[in-house]
């Protein structure tokens, strides 16, 4: 497990600590009940407390920016979910435990793949091999996992998991997006 410890830290900090994590957890009661506009205002109220208290590059910020993008996965908002997953993406290539980094790049590829471009989903999915990818079921707790360890979606390839219980457990989130791929697509 990673994290960060601030000796003595500032005023800002431990504000944006301490209220950004109570923001943080407040969102995702909220989200869990289906108040995703709650959820949404949450979310960048806490986004608001970090950046402020601790930056736009902290690792504390980014799991709210993944958060985020991850709701408005949800929502189907792909615009908002795009400008914040990639927010978490540039902090979690730098900095952070690499299973953060492995979740951020499979929310990034199911964005991909919910705006048609599974070549792109794939090419997302891999950039964590040989040994850092997420299982594509987001209720499965594998993370870091190595490429051989996966097995690909049959009929459009982009799409990974560990298991064939996982593969089955987000068919009904896939199924809206798979298809068979030309070789050059």
């Amino acid at each position: 497990m990673h994290s960060t410890t601030r000796i003595n830290p500032t005023a800002g900090q431990a504000v944006g600590v301490m209220a950004g994590v109570q923001l943080q957890n407040d969102a995702l009661r909220l989200e869990r009940q289906g108040d995703f506009t709650g959820a949404e205002q949450k979310y960048l109220q806490a986004i608001r407390v970090k950046e402020s208290g601790l930056g736009t590059n902290d690792i504390t910020t980014a799991l709210s920016y993944n958060s985020l993008g991850e709701l408005y996965l949800t929502m189907t908002r792909l615009d908002k979910a795009e400008e914040y997953l990639n927010k978490a993406l540039r902090v979690r290539e730098r900095a952070g435990p690499p299973s953060d980094l492995a979740v951020t790049r499979d929310n990034m590829a199911k964005l991909y793949e919910m705006k048609g471009d599974l070549g792109a989903a794939e090419k997302m999915r891999l950039q964590g091999a040989p040994d850092n990818i997420a299982c594509s079921n987001f209720n499965c707790s594998n993370i870091s996992i190595r490429l051989s360890d996966l097995s690909k979606c049959a009929t459009c390839k982009s799409i990974l998991y560990c298991s064939r219980p996982c593969q089955v457990a987000d068919w009904k989130r896939h199924k809206k997006y798979c298809q068979k791929r030309t070789p050059d697509a």
